[in-house]
């Protein structure tokens, strides 16, 4: 009997056991803790937004306490009455707002408190001021509704728009814009195919373009390098102008005019037959005269040609015969004869004068290596030499249409850029070993070839 009730008394204990870690239990899986020390506080909401019973209340994202209970209070205006607890060891300063917002993007609920800057505290049991957070719809329609306001009014104009489009682009006006792009495309065709030949012909003719820019970079610099002559040129000019103007031009033109009367009074004189002149140009007897007198002064000079003894006597002895006659088609032929003799001997002593001079020349041009060296004397760059013929439209020759072709012995050499100053040697030099290296400067004078220094030396000479 007294097994039966001990037994009982511990089936008692643990079912108290039991039914205290129960409820300890399913309070704590609520949130609820039986020993800790909280305060209570109450607020009131319009809606809670999802906040369920156990959620957190947090500071700053700190949780310092948890919603205990939720009650729907219909006779309220249907408002609803949140209970939450907060650890004592927090106080809560006067007008402290519970703030319902959401702790994450899944929706998760929980309330927030914000507190003032009182110094004074709630106490426990007092109710806080409520407030929610602005829904994602309505703080996206917050948002968007500025956007929807600009979008409708863009939708106005842009239908305005497409009306005066579609009154502009009729079909006459598509006809129109058809037939322009078109003409668009052949013009476009034409630049292309007008861009190729132009590149064409720079590729073809780059070699004439590159010597055409290198002479104007000599001229450039010439004239840079010339510049105080030619300001004294334009000084001159200046000066000469300056002249001009200072001389009594009126003076001159009216000198001018009298000079032009007093030869306008000679001529009338010569037409009207006076004077020598006037005779001479209006009667023919007076020029047949004179013709005359001509011939005769002709017969007179041969005359004393060939019968010199007869004006003209050298000693006291006439020794042979002297033939006088004015024509010769008087003479006789033993006459014509001696003059015959005497013309060949004349022509005999001129031919053997020649031979002489051209004798001495030709001396000359053997002491100078046997080279005529009278002419100018002219400076190229040899390019080239084969000892068979190169086309001059040989790629051989980099495209040079100015190539100058001689042949020495059995060799053919190219020469470009022929110049007769040797100040202009220097740069043409550098221009061609851009496409020739073993380019050289030679001379020239007439014919003869001459090494780049001969031909200095002979510029000095002369």
């Amino acid at each position: 009997m007294k097994n039966t009730k001990t037994r009982n008394i511990l089936f008692g204990l643990l079912g108290v056991i039991i039914l205290f870690s129960s409820f300890w239990g399913f309070n704590f899986l609520k949130g609820s803790d039986l020993f800790s020390k909280t305060n209570t506080y109450y607020i009131y909401y319009d809606r809670i937004e999802g906040l369920n019973e156990s959620s957190p209340v947090t500071v700053n994202g700190y949780q310092i306490g948890k919603v205990s209970e939720i009650v729907f209070l219909p006779k309220d205006n249907c408002r609803l009455l949140i209970t939450i607890d907060i650890s004592k060891d927090f106080l809560l300063p006067d007008s402290t707002i519970a703030r319902i917002y959401s702790m994450d993007l899944m929706g998760s609920k929980g309330v927030e408190l914000i507190f003032g800057n009182k110094s004074t505290y709630h106490s426990p049991g007092d109710t806080l001021i409520g407030q929610v957070e602005q829904s994602l719809k309505d703080q996206v329609s917050v948002q968007m509704l500025p956007v929807k306001q600009k979008a409708e009014e863009l939708m106005v104009e842009i239908s305005k728009a497409i009306a005066v489009i579609s009154y502009i682009f009729n079909d006459e006006t598509r006809d129109n814009l058809e037939k322009s792009f078109a003409s668009i495309k052949a013009t476009m065709a034409y630049l292309e195919s007008s861009a190729y030949s132009v590149d064409t012909l720079l590729k073809r003719e780059s070699g004439k373009i590159g010597r055409i820019l290198a002479n104007v970079e000599y001229l450039t610099m010439t004239l840079r390098d010339n510049s105080e002559h030619l300001s004294n040129i334009f000084d001159n000019l200046s000066t000469f102008s300056d002249t001009l103007v200072a001389l009594d031009i009126s003076k001159t033109i009216i000198e001018a005019n009298k000079a032009i009367e007093s030869f306008n009074i000679v001529m009338d004189k010569v037409r009207n037959g006076e004077g020598t002149l006037g005779q001479l140009v209006q009667d023919d007897k007076f020029a047949n005269e004179i013709e005359q007198a001509a011939e005769n002064l002709k017969k007179l000079l041969f005359d004393i040609q060939y019968n010199p003894k007869k004006y003209v006597h050298f000693s006291l002895m006439n020794i042979g015969r002297t033939v006088n006659v004015t024509d010769e088609t008087e003479l006789t032929n033993r006459d014509r004869r001696v003059v015959e003799r005497q013309r060949e001997k004349n022509e005999k002593e001129a031919q053997k004068n020649y031979e002489k001079e051209q004798k001495k020349k030709q001396q000359e041009e053997e002491k100078n290596d046997g080279a005529s060296l009278d002419g100018p004397v002219i400076f190229m760059i040899q390019i080239k030499s084969a000892a068979t013929k190169i086309d001059i439209n040989s790629p051989e020759l980099m495209g040079y249409t100015d190539v100058i072709e001689k042949k020495s012995g059995s060799y053919y050499r190219y020469y470009i850029y022929q110049h007769d100053d040797q100040a202009q040697t220097s740069y043409y030099l550098n221009l061609a070993r851009e496409d020739f290296e073993d380019a050289f400067p030679v001379a020239f004078c007439g014919n003869t070839a001459l090494s780049y220094s001969e031909g200095i030396s002979l510029v000095a000479q002369k």
